[in-house]
């Protein structure tokens, strides 16, 4: 209502047109209002009368749309739900995370690229100062070339990458011969090492003649050798250094058996069912008195042969293991006999030489202990019915353990890692020294007979 018609209009008529507006005013004011109401909400926020005056005023016909006029048209507007959506999923925990892996992902491979020279720079100063040893007549266990141990290279190419050798290993258990030796590639003050694992009265002389033997470092069984090399050693079960003395067993060792130890003993000895076992030996002139002795020992008892101890059948269901030795070398100890004692076996030897603080006293039954082989067969069974004097041959698992050596090359690694003036060995490197380390050494003659 204009205002010039208000100002002539009492009070009461003015609040009786705002309580009971005019139908026809009422009317007008909806349609103003739904004019004000934003296009892009969706039809059914409007009423039907305010779709059907949207739809007619911005919906023309379609014959009245030209090209031209469709290039003219707004583009479409995104509505505010619409926005707010878009932003919730733009900062949601899943796109984070997803935005993160894929910075984790660049950086990781820039750190890639800029290590690969490093690594490959490293590689090559590692390879310049690998310490090299070559077996010279010997083949490597694994069948392979060459292989890893301790932080050398153990090799049988004498040409391997054209590198220097830091020591060249002669394995004297094997026919081997001097020629080619000149020609290999060494360092300055590099070793020519002489092995052996057998003993040293069957193996090649390395004097033959007047000449001069190239060897000036010593790795045998021997204890006066240089490197002290065998398949098994005793040690105590902390610490792995080789033992070469022994304390007597005590009387009440099971005590001092660790419980594992003490479980797997019980367990070893219930599974015994056989009295003893040897291993196959061809018989010729060296082994004809043992051949003989073998002959006695069956005549009062039923005696297993087998090839070998290894694999599935590991002789471990035998309670002894008889061991003929025809050699007395000082200082050597048969390797069945460290074997047999691994697998809870007690070995039984025959021949051989004094093992005093090279062996556990009371962990071995020696045959010259016996008159005649009756007696031994004798005393076998009676320990067989008595099983606490059985175990008493355990004992030393108290107090000492019996290792292997799996890498046979890592003392020799060891030293040859050091630098030359750090290298502390027990006698001079060189050939004269070597001659009389050779010479001293005798083994005693065996004897002819068993019997």
């Amino acid at each position: 209502m204009p205002i010039d018609k208000l100002r002539g209009t009492p009070v009461d008529k003015i609040l009786s047109f705002r309580r009971n507006p005019d139908p026809q005013q009422q009317q007008q004011q909806q349609t103003d209002e739904m004019e004000d109401i934003p296009r892009f909400l969706p039809p059914q926020l409007l009423t039907e009368e305010a779709t059907a005056k949207d739809t007619s005023r911005r919906m023309p016909d379609s014959d009245s749309i030209n090209s031209e006029d469709a290039v003219r048209l707004p583009p479409p507007r995104r509505s505010p739900v619409s926005m707010r959506n878009l932003q919730r999923e733009l900062y949601s925990p899943n796109q984070c995370m997803n935005v993160l892996k894929a910075i984790v992902a660049v950086v990781t491979i820039c750190v890639l690229f800029a290590t690969i020279p490093l690594y490959r720079r490293l590689r090559i100063e590692k390879e310049t100062r690998l310490r090299m040893i070559l077996l010279w007549n010997e083949q490597l266990m694994t069948g392979g070339t060459a292989h890893m141990e301790c932080g050398c290279l153990v090799t049988t190419r004498r040409n391997h990458n054209d590198k220097p050798f830091d020591a060249v290993v002669f394995n004297a258990d094997q026919p081997y011969s001097f020629a080619g030796l000149d020609s290999i590639k060494h360092t300055p003050d590099y070793y020519v090492v002489y092995s052996a694992k057998k003993p040293l009265s069957f193996t090649q002389n390395p004097m033959p003649g007047l000449m001069l033997p190239p060897f000036n470092l010593t790795m045998t069984y021997r204890l006066d050798s240089q490197l002290v090399w065998t398949d098994y050693y005793f040690s105590h079960p902390n610490l792995a250094r080789r033992l070469n003395s022994f304390r007597n067993p005590s009387q009440n060792f099971g005590d001092d058996l660790p419980g594992s130890i003490n479980e797997r003993l019980e367990s070893e000895i219930s599974k015994k069912t056989r009295l003893a076992v040897y291993l196959w030996f061809d018989v010729d002139q060296n082994t004809l008195s043992e051949s003989l002795y073998l002959e006695e020992l069956r005549k009062y008892a039923d005696l297993d042969a087998h090839d070998s101890c290894l694999g599935p059948d590991d002789c471990s269901h035998y309670h002894f293991m008889l061991i003929f030795e025809t050699s007395a070398c000082p200082d050597y100890v048969p390797s069945q006999m460290l074997m047999a004692m691994d697998k809870l076996i007690v070995p039984v030897l025959i021949g051989g030489g004094n093992l005093t603080n090279l062996v556990p006293p009371h962990s071995y039954i020696s045959g010259l202990d016996f008159s005649t082989p009756k007696d031994l067969i004798d005393h076998l069974i009676e320990l067989t019915d008595n099983r606490e004097e059985y175990r008493r041959y355990f004992w030393w698992h108290s107090i000492y353990k019996l290792r292997q050596a799996i890498q046979p090359y890592c003392a020799l690694c060891s030293l040859i890692q050091k630098a030359p003036e750090e290298r502390q060995i027990r006698q001079g490197s060189s050939k004269l020294a070597f001659i009389n380390w050779w010479t001293e050494y005798q083994c005693p003659n065996r004897s002819t007979t068993f019997l």
